[in-house]
């Protein structure tokens, strides 16, 4: 049941619309000034939308309403007034208002007021709940990453993921598009049935479709009993069909129909089968180009693509590198006890490399490094011949070219350089630099404070 809070100096208005919204199975609680709306709201912090006239004996409605909005971001404010002027109008809604309506108010105008306002509120806390679950995938690893291109993923993650609407993740391989079709059902409402992935490429084309929809007993040499399939398996839930540019066109046929109407025929049977799953596949391949040079069924592409979300390469979002480094080299020192450390200079180098295998490679280089490690810091002969023959950025390491300066003040000027940078990539935070650089918040300082000790 939701609380409303009506504010006006009119008693008998005020008994008319308790008595008439309560019948309505609303909890009205009333005020007939400033200084008593001030207290029920501090009070009863059920309270989810408050109706304010604009003229109180005590104060002005229009100066209340500034001062809740800033004190209670997530209520609902509407104002009210027998002196209704555009003026008025503009005035509250730039203060925060969320309706305005004219007195005298009739009690029909005043349902459909709170009716959208409710649904206004349903929308905020399923979004709220979206985002919280948003940041705790994000905490956890599951969806790591700061850059631009990542931020754009989290948005479009939090606005498909309470819908039903199937999902395209186009990128290449090792990007993590099995990672966000998994968030995807964990912040969605499926979240609680299976998430089924399956590999369309690893399974041979005679056997995909009884992987997929099953098969009855005797259907085929080798059944000898009746399978559900991976569809049926994630009924309630999603299927993820990963590398589906691979299958072939008469498959793509008969994947269409359950794309369409949910419904399937199992391998050996005549009986139609029903399901609610929600759709997403994925591929490193040009599903768009492939449908012009007639290799994917248009039809097919259409009903795949509601919502595509395209994957970037690690090497086009190579500030993401330093906390995926962090969080790789956490994993093992859980594992292994020791505190595996990544220096700025294998920081450097790892931004510098060109990561044709993306996420994946980076995470395995990582691995291959700790396994190699002699102490807790990672050195450079630990990672593979690729990584260790990278040519640095030069315009990050420019003042190496100056022969007339001895290594230790070069090495100096380099440092200078990677610093001013991260600080202007991060507008000044000190702590997103330090994470930039791969190094704590202290060390920067320390850093700072000895290279730019006036400034």
């Amino acid at each position: 049941m939701k609380s409303i809070l009506i504010v006006d100096d009119e008693t008998k208005l005020l008994k008319i619309f308790q008595t008439s919204l309560s019948k309505k199975n609303y909890h009205i609680l009333t005020a007939a000034n400033g200084q008593e709306a001030r207290r029920k709201v501090s009070e009863f912090e059920e309270i989810n939308i408050v109706f304010l006239d604009l003229k109180l004996p005590d104060c002005s409605g229009l100066d209340l309403l500034e001062e809740f909005v800033s004190l209670y971001p997530s209520k609902i404010f509407v104002m009210m007034t027998a002196y209704g002027n555009i003026e008025n109008a503009v005035l509250a809604m730039k203060a925060g208002a969320f309706d305005y309506i004219v007195k005298p108010v009739k009690l029909q105008e005043i349902i459909v007021v709170i009716e959208r306002a409710i649904e206004w509120l349903k929308i905020k806390e399923e979004n709220q709940i979206l985002k919280e679950k948003l940041e705790k995938a994000e905490q956890s690893g599951e969806l790591l990453g700061t850059s631009k291109a990542m931020k754009q993923i989290h948005l479009l993650i939090n606005r498909v993921a309470a819908t039903d609407a199937n999902v395209l993740l186009e990128g290449e391989s090792g990007t993590g598009k099995s990672l966000i079709a998994e968030t995807l059902h964990k912040l969605s409402d499926r979240s609680h049935s299976p998430f089924i992935p399956v590999n369309c490429a690893s399974i041979p084309e005679q056997l995909l479709e009884s992987e997929l929809f099953g098969h009855e007993k005797g259907a085929f040499t080798g059944a000898v009993s009746a399978r559900k399939g991976k569809f049926e398996a994630a009924n309630g839930g999603t299927i993820f069909l990963d590398e589906i540019g691979e299958i072939t066109p008469s498959f793509q046929a008969k994947l269409l129909q359950v794309t369409q109407s949910k419904t399937f025929i199992p391998v050996g049977s005549d009986s139609i089968k029903q399901v609610d799953v929600r759709i997403v596949v994925a591929t490193n391949r040009d599903l768009k180009k492939m449908v012009e040079e007639g290799l994917f069924r248009e039809d097919l592409f259409y009903r795949l693509n509601i919502v595509d979300i395209y994957v970037p390469s690690l090497r086009e979002r190579k500030d993401d590198i330093p906390l995926l480094v962090e969080k790789f080299l956490d994993r093992h020192r859980k594992k292994y006890g020791r505190n595996f450390l990544a220096s700025s200079e294998i920081m450097r180098i790892l931004m510098s490399y060109h990561w044709p295998g993306n996420v994946r490679e980076l995470e395995n280089a990582i691995e291959r490094a700790v396994v190699l490690c002699q102490g807790e810091h990672l050195s450079l002969d630990d990672f593979q011949r690729e990584i260790r023959e990278t040519n640095i950025e030069p315009s990050v390491f420019g003042n190496m070219k100056e022969q007339n300066k001895t290594l230790p003040e070069q090495m100096e000027d380099i440092e200078k350089q990677l610093i001013l940078k991260a600080l202007d990539e991060a507008l000044g935070q000190q702590s997103v630099a330090a994470k930039k650089l791969g190094i704590s918040r202290q060390s920067l300082l320390y850093k700072m404070n000895k290279f730019f000790p006036h400034e």
